[in-house]
């Protein structure tokens, strides 16, 4: 099982970050819709705790008070604002009210079938991840397993829920995923490096302008403007020539912010995987 600073210290961890970076944007390009319900820090945390929920209840349903008293209790969002997130997941497909047998009158959610392929794609992008590191076999024995999803995904946002720099990000990696596609902002970043090598603490992009970031996410051009122009403010990201019209370069302490964040939630991933399979395996 790795750790997060087995993860972090890696010899090759800014490579198989970048690889993982760009099956994300892959994911959002082949599913805008469903990859919009994870757009922000909130909107990711409310998805995947309601998805939790459901994968956990005996019949895959979930009753909107239950969900209102966890996200209270968890401490992600106000009531109104989970209401209306569940509203909103209705509206577009992601989930969808169904009819209790033993009570008409209520109608519990239910994960539509999309949105649990994309949750198991999402689960295996990590675990493919996790095996760049050690030479493992998680992902293939996730894809031939029936029903392991079911029994992950649920323990996998467990252990997200009690990380607090899952739940709350500092530093400029919040800046950006608090923000409409914020992640995927810097999973395009971090995609485009082909040489990490410093440079006077400056790792240049394959990035060229703004255009080339906002293009196909959810994020307008003036407020992506004005999120970098803090970020610049703070020594994190610049430019090599004109603004917003050269090559784009991160700090290696934004770098690091990055890294640091995605080695705590696949580390946590790794715990959840090692846990589901010990308790799938005979005494």
């Amino acid at each position: 099982m790795l750790t997060a600073d087995a993860i972090a210290t890696h010899e090759k961890v800014l490579d198989i970050l970048r690889q993982q970076a760009g099956s994300f944007l892959i994911v959002e390009r082949s599913a805008p819709r469903l990859a919009g319900v994870f757009g922000t820090q909130q909107r990711y945390l409310l998805a995947q705790l309601a998805a939790a929920m459901m994968f956990r209840s005996k019949d895959l349903t979930l009753h909107l008070s239950r969900f209102l008293e966890a996200v209270a209790a968890c401490r992600i969002a106000s009531r109104n604002t989970a209401h209306d997130f569940i509203r909103e997941m209705e509206k577009y497909g992601v989930i969808r009210s169904s009819v209790a047998p033993e009570d008409k009158r209520s109608r519990p959610l239910k994960l539509a079938e999309e949105t649990i392929g994309l949750l198991g794609v999402w689960v295996g992008i990590h675990l493919k991840t996790l095996d760049m590191f050690d030479n493992g076999a998680r992902a293939q024995t996730f894809a031939e397993t029936a029903g392991m999803l079911a029994r992950l995904h649920p323990e996998i946002v467990n252990r997200i829920m009690q990380s607090q720099r899952s739940v709350s990000p500092d530093g400029t990696f919040s800046l950006f995923t608090w923000m409409n596609d914020g992640g995927l902002v810097m999973d395009k970043m971090i995609a485009t490096i082909t040489d990490f090598s410093p440079n006077d603490d400056r790792v240049v992009t394959g990035i060229g302008s703004l255009d080339e970031i906002a293009t196909a996410l959810r994020v307008t051009k003036t407020h992506l403007s004005r999120k970098m122009a803090i970020a610049e403010r703070e020594g994190s990201l610049g430019w090599t020539g004109r603004r917003g019209a050269s090559s784009l370069w991160l700090s290696h302490g934004f770098i690091r912010e990055y890294v640091d964040y995605q080695a705590d939630k696949l580390a946590r991933i790794d715990e959840a995987y090692a846990a589901v399979v010990a308790s799938a395996e005979p005494a």
